[in-house]
């Protein structure tokens, strides 16, 4: 499985991409460009929504018994007399988005006519599951709406469960080997093995 859409150079004199970003919801699936303006149909007519005040922290690794996350947010000055968009989120609740699908892709262009006229679709990156909604506000106007993200190691801390035993070992190799029901179970010898 290559990286990269069939038919994309990544070594052209012009290597172009946009970082997008889908979420699932109740409402619908919805697409949003990180960190530039604008708006983006790709090749499935699909509408990506784009604006700098969408930004994305790096993924952590699970190091140290920290969990492994990373997060979406929007930072912005609420304005007096427009709709408050953090009480909207607020009256959505935390299970709006917890436990639902968040897919991270990679639009690829070849020259700049293609933004408008793409020719490859988005290539799917990674899928995590989004975990919280965090709320932040900053003086009288500035608001920042978090949205947490499982790190691309969450499933690290659930480790496979296997037993030295014929019935995992077949599992794991996918043939019947009845070969380990002969090991011993009990450690705890009561004769010398030698001597």
């Amino acid at each position: 499985m290559s990286a990269f859409p069939d038919g994309f150079d990544p070594r052209a004199d012009v290597v172009l991409k946009l970082d997008l970003i889908s979420i699932d919801t109740p409402d619908g699936v919805f697409g949003f460009i990180l960190g530039t303006e604008g708006r983006f149909v790709d090749v499935n007519g699909r509408t990506w929504w784009g604006s700098q005040l969408i930004t994305s922290g790096d993924l952590e690794v699970s190091m140290n018994g920290t969990a492994p996350s990373g997060e979406l947010s929007v930072s912005f000055f609420q304005d007096p007399d427009a709709p408050k968009l953090v009480d909207d989120i607020r009256a959505l609740g935390a299970d709006y988005v917890i436990g639902r699908e968040i897919i991270l892709y990679e639009q690829y262009f070849n020259d700049h006519s293609e933004m408008t006229a793409p020719v490859f679709p988005p290539h799917e990156v990674l899928r995590r599951r989004m975990r919280s909604v965090r709320i932040g506000a900053e003086g009288e106007q500035q608001r920042t709406i978090a949205l947490s993200i499982e790190g691309p190691f969450a499933d690290r801390k659930n480790a496979r469960r296997r037993i030295y035993n014929s019935t995992d070992h077949s599992a794991e190799t996918g043939s019947i080997n009845p070969s380990l029901d002969y090991i011993p179970r009990d450690v705890n010898f009561k004769e010398k093995l030698w001597g």
